[in-house]
């Protein structure tokens, strides 16, 4: 393999890495919405 097609090699790793972590943090940030929507909600409920 030249070099030419190993920083094809690289550049797909770093997608990928880069699309993983992406995602994880999309995941995290919905599950911190949710967990904030909840907290919320009881602190209503208890103002009541």
């Amino acid at each position: 393999m030249d070099s030419y097609g190993k920083i094809f090699v690289v550049v797909a790793v770093l997608a990928v890495i880069l699309i993983g972590v992406f995602v994880y943090l999309f995941t995290i940030d919905r599950k911190v919405r949710k967990l904030e929507k909840e907290i919320e909600e009881k602190s209503i409920h208890q103002k009541k």
